[in-house]
């Protein structure tokens, strides 16, 4: 479906410090799609409110993006902001937080439907239809020019000043629709690094498209910021790095939750207890670590491993590998944790075994509880972790590294505390949410002021 009525390209040099795009080449419009452009136009007379921002996301799943969006749409909503997500599948644990912060949530391929079985269905369906392939189906074309078209109506009815979208495919939508909706602003935002151009070559396309309609690309590190200059030749100068930010309240009494933690868990006062809190997908490494803490265990056998976060379907194999490897009985899969705070409370050792990452929020919250991390050299890894005491980083996808890297921390146990405070002291200084919040209402702001 073409939900346009001209194909754009970048202007001149001062056309583009300026953020705009201009004609190449006039497109036949149908009457449906001349309707369409001429609501827009009459809309875009309307005043835009200074301060409002609509923020496009695919889903509202429990995520690491999805989690920093809510953080920065409440903050936003504290500080006087008109606040509005648009979602392109309906439903997800996160739409319940948003709406009880009087955040308004719309979506655009199915509205929410109460059913308690529904969400799940909806979401999967969703979710297929717009998957990259390497082929598009005319479904699929169907589907995105139905949530372009949603998009841009929404825009154009709400006239926020800016346009925010996150993750690969809805900055792809989110910055086609906030240009043809005639948005002050268009912002898209890289969460980590371009490999998933390399398993959908469609991807690399539209991520293309998407920093040529952006006025601005936000990164979460400086090491997703230069891969997007590398992987696009994307101009470094329009790359904002704006770190994630943290809820440092959760984080307050943790010192004092270790041994109830500890007594619920049934850990033993001599057990080093290692903890991975990320959901269960394979890049996220969690079958490297099974396999690097059998290799540990043979030096120290009063390791256990607690794996905390939502099956994505690979639940069943990381049990069955851990019995294969005879790790049956001190490895545990916790599941989804409301309370990770708590849960890293009653830990020693935190881990990231990922093999990418842009800037990885369960590696904040583990430096926060000031526990030591085993982290993957990989995006912003390095960056979160330099000049923290008692952290190590070792190579991705190679579990005898990742053992090495966990023997190096636990022969320095019991720590010093001067440095499980320093860990925490410095997370709280960097990491705030209002620092992002900050970061982001000065970008959102600039123009203007």
């Amino acid at each position: 479906m073409r939900v346009g009525c001209a194909l754009w390209q970048a202007g001149t040099n001062e056309d583009r410090r300026r953020g705009r795009m201009t004609l190449r080449e006039e497109l036949p419009m149908t009457d449906v799609e001349s309707q369409q452009n001429a609501a827009v136009s009459a809309t875009a007379r309307v005043r835009t409110p200074r301060q409002s921002v609509l923020f496009v996301i695919g889903t509202l799943d429990l995520g690491g993006t999805e989690s920093q969006l809510v953080l920065l749409a409440k903050e936003l909503k504290k500080r006087g902001w008109r606040v509005e997500v648009f979602a392109l599948s309906s439903g997800g644990v996160l739409a319940e937080t948003l709406d009880s912060a009087g955040i308004q949530v719309s979506y655009g391929l199915h509205r929410p439907n109460p059913s308690p079985a529904s969400p799940t269905s909806v979401n999967a369906e969703a979710k297929r239809s717009v998957a990259p392939k390497r082929r598009p189906s005319v479904k699929a074309m169907l589907v995105l020019g139905a949530a372009v078209t949603s998009l841009v109506i929404r825009i154009a009815l709400t006239r926020p000043r800016v346009v925010h979208a996150f993750l690969p495919l809805t900055n792809f939508l989110g910055a086609l629709a906030g240009r043809l909706a005639l948005a002050p602003l268009v912002i898209t935002s890289r969460r980590g690094l371009g490999n998933h151009q390399e398993r959908w070559p469609r991807l690399k396309r539209m991520d293309r498209i998407a920093n040529r309609f952006s006025h601005v690309v936000v990164a979460n590190s400086h090491a997703v910021a230069a891969d997007v200059a590398a992987r696009d030749g994307y101009d470094i100068d329009r790359v904002r790095v704006i770190p994630n930010g943290l809820d440092l309240s959760r984080f307050d009494q943790i010192g004092r939750r270790r041994d109830d933690t500890r007594s619920r868990l049934g850990i033993d006062p001599d057990d080093i207890v290692i903890v991975i809190v990320a959901n269960l997908i394979p890049y996220k490494g969690h079958s490297d670590l099974i396999e690097a803490f059998a290799r540990a265990s043979q030096n120290r056998p009063n390791l256990r491993l607690f794996i905390a976060g939502q099956d994505r379907g690979i639940g069943a194999a990381l049990t069955e590998q851990a019995q294969r490897l005879g790790m049956g009985s001190t490895v545990r899969l916790l599941g989804m944790q409301d309370d990770v705070p708590g849960l890293l409370a009653g830990m020693d050792i935190g881990v990231i075994a990922s093999h990418e990452e842009g800037f990885c929020n369960a590696l904040m919250e583990k430096l926060t509880a000031g526990l030591p991390v085993v982290a993957t050299n990989v995006g912003g890894n390095p960056e979160a972790v330099s000049g923290m005491p008692g952290c190590v980083l070792v190579e991705p996808r190679d579990p005898a590294d990742l053992a090495r890297g966990l023997l190096a921390i636990i022969e320095r146990l019991p720590e010093q505390t001067a440095d499980r405070e320093y860990r925490q002291r410095v997370m709280r200084e960097r990491y705030s949410v209002e620092a992002m919040v900050d970061a982001y209402e000065h970008l959102y702001l600039a123009d203007s002021e």
